[in-house]
């Protein structure tokens, strides 16, 4: 059956598109050429840039296993923490002076066999096919292609930038170690600006009242049941009292809600925020909840 060129071009066909940018670059001055390639590599740099921002080895283990990770194990021994984690029916662990460097070293522990692992098995792979690509191949390779680096990663054996994203992390806390002060990579965002009632500018213009609380509030996470009635209220950290006894150590957060101020105190900052969240929905929507323990 023949193909009519003139429709596939009027659809806006791949091959239509690709003659049309071929045949323009055909035409082009080396100086617009020049031009043209810069932009590519710009492009690229900023891609890889984006890909390659620092993570954390909890972070990048996170990125690299997906939803399905198990959860770490934390147990508290005097001034010293362990967490555990599982990964790959292999269990990891670490011993650190509190939670988030023990999780780290624990993460690093299994991001370092995943890696390797992954190297060796893309290494035999790589080496099977080997001959078979050598016969395939005849020296005809693309060089000057605009490539995708999402699409190079999810295709790549070997997560190059989780592990690359780790290094630069990795690389700048050393740095910071040895009295150097690095620059963050992201600019800061700026405090949010809440109007004079107390609300946060993308919240919804008409707020929501008692009527629409759901029926099953009194069970909700306070922090949930806030965030669903106030979308976009923002948690302030009023810091904590500086006791050197961790067990004594009390963390302080603060929300403003309808122009209502609500501090909650605890023994740490995600048990603070809950609090608050706990003592605003107690005060404008007379909510009693069930239970409102110190749980995480």
């Amino acid at each position: 059956m023949p193909v009519d060129d003139a429709g596939e071009d009027s659809e806006g066909g791949i091959g239509a598109k690709m003659r049309k940018i071929f045949a323009n670059r055909k035409n082009l001055s080396a100086a617009d050429r020049k031009r043209l390639e810069k932009e590519r590599k710009a492009r690229q740099l900023r891609r890889l840039r984006k890909l390659l921002t620092p993570k954390n080895a909890v972070v990048a283990l996170h990125e690299l296993q997906g939803p399905g990770m198990s959860e770490f194990t934390i147990n508290t021994n005097g001034q010293e923490t362990t967490a555990e984690i599982v990964v790959n029916n292999v269990r990891y662990e670490a011993t650190a002076p509190n939670k988030h460097l023990a999780k780290a070293r624990a993460s690093e522990k299994a991001l370092r066999d995943l890696v390797i692992a992954q190297m060796a098995k893309a290494r035999q792979t790589s080496e099977s096919k080997a001959p078979a690509a050598n016969n395939g191949n005849n020296g005809n390779a693309t060089s000057n292609e605009d490539v995708e680096m999402s699409d190079v990663s999810e295709s790549d054996d070997v997560p190059m930038l989780h592990l690359a994203s780790y290094a630069l992390y990795k690389l700048f806390n050393e740095w910071q170690n040895e009295g150097f002060e690095i620059p963050a990579i992201k600019p800061a965002k700026a405090p949010v600006k809440l109007t004079e009632t107390g609300v946060h500018p993308l919240a919804p213009k008409v707020p929501k009242t008692k009527a629409d609380i759901p029926s099953d509030a009194p069970t909700r996470h306070p922090t949930a049941l806030l965030a669903f009635m106030r979308p976009q209220i923002p948690y302030e950290d009023l810091g904590s009292n500086n006791s050197n006894d961790p067990a004594k150590r009390e963390f302080s957060v603060g929300v403003t809600v309808d122009g209502q101020r609500f501090i909650g105190k605890a023994r740490s900052k995600k048990l603070a925020r809950k609090e608050a969240a706990a003592a605003a929905c107690r005060q404008l929507f007379d909510v009693q909840f069930v239970d409102t323990g110190a749980t995480e």
